[in-house]
C-alpha cells in the first residue's frame, strides 16, 4: 500500500510541475548546456536560430534564407545587419559586410562571369573598385570616382596582353596604353571628352614606331613613321605625312637622301 502511495504521489508531482512549468509567463530556460542541437523546417519556412541583445535588438541569425540556402547574419548594438555570409543567386558563396548605417560597403564572392570577385563600396552605396574575374576568365581591376563612374580599368585583353585604360569623370575612355588588337605591339591612344581618337604613338603594322595626330572628329591630319611603296611594302626611310580636315593626303616628304 506505501508503494502505491508513493508512486501516485511523485505523479502527482511531476504533472503538476509541469503545469507550472507550462502556464509560466517567464520563458527564459536560463542555462543550458548539450552536445549538439538540429533545428528542423517549422511551420513557415526553414529552421533558425536569433539572438538579441538586452534592450531587445537582433544581434545575429543563424538559419535557413530565401530558394532555402543557409545564411549567418551579424548586426550591431543597434540591429543593423553588418556582416552577411551565405549563398548567392546562383548557388555561390559569399560575404558581404555593411558600415554601421547598414549600407553595403564589401563584396567578396563570385562575379557575373563565375569567377571571383572583391567589390568595394563608399557611405553612399556607390562602387568604388572591382578586384576579379572579366569575361573570358581574365583577371583585371577597375576603380571608381565617388559618382561610381569607372574611371580606371587595369586586365587583360581578349589576345591575352596586359593594358591599362583610363576614363574621364563621366565614364569615357581618355587614354589607352597596351597592345593593339592585332598584337603589333604596345602603343599609346588619347581620346578627347566626346570619345574620338586624337594621337596614336606606338608600334605599326611592320613593327616600326608611327605617331599619328587626328581631329577632334578622329579623322587623320598628320603622322610620323617609315615609308612603303607604290605596292604597300615596307621600305623603312622616315616619312611626314599631312592630310586635310576631310582626312584626305595632302602632302608628304621622306627621309631618303638622293
Amino acid at each position: 500500500m506505501k508503494e502505491y502511495f508513493t508512486g501516485f504521489f511523485t505523479a502527482v508531482c511531476i504533472t503538476s510541475s509541469l503545469f507550472i512549468l507550462t502556464g509560466s509567463k517567464n520563458k527564459n530556460l536560463g542555462d543550458i548546456t548539450v552536445s549538439s542541437i538540429t533545428v528542423v523546417p517549422g511551420k513557415y519556412g526553414g529552421g533558425f536560430i536569433k539572438t538579441f541583445n538586452e534592450k531587445g535588438m537582433e544581434t545575429s541569425y543563424l538559419g535557413t534564407a530565401e530558394d532555402g540556402v543557409g545564411v549567418l547574419g551579424l548586426h550591431n548594438a543597434f540591429g543593423k545587419q553588418i556582416i552577411y555570409l551565405g549563398s548567392g543567386d546562383k548557388g555561390s558563396g559569399l560575404l558581404k559586410t555593411y558600415n554601421q548605417h547598414g549600407i553595403s560597403n564589401i563584396y567578396l564572392g563570385s562575379g557575373r562571369q563565375n569567377g571571383g570577385a572583391l567589390h568595394t563600396y563608399n557611405d553612399e552605396g556607390k562602387q568604388t573598385s572591382y578586384l576579379g574575374t572579366a569575361e573570358n576568365g581574365v583577371g583585371v581591376i577597375g576603380l571608381h570616382n565617388s559618382s561610381g563612374k569607372q574611371i580606371a580599368y587595369l586586365g587583360s585583353s581578349r589576345q591575352g596582353a596586359g593594358f591599362l585604360r583610363m576614363n574621364n569623370r563621366e565614364g569615357l575612355i581618355s587614354c589607352y596604353v597596351g597592345s593593339g588588337k592585332d598584337n603589333r605591339g604596345g602603343h599609346f591612344q588619347t581620346y578627347n571628352t566626346n570619345g574620338y581618337l586624337t594621337s596614336y604613338l606606338g608600334s605599326s603594322r611592320d613593327k616600326s614606331g608611327i605617331l599619328s595626330l587626328n581631329t577632334e572628329l578622329g579623322l587623320k591630319v598628320s603622322s610620323i613613321g617609315s615609308t612603303y611603296d607604290n605596292i604597300n611594302n615596307y621600305k623603312g626611310d622616315g616619312v611626314i605625312t599631312l592630310y586635310n580636315r576631310n582626312g584626305e593626303f595632302g602632302w608628304s616628304k621622306d627621309g631618303k637622301i638622293e
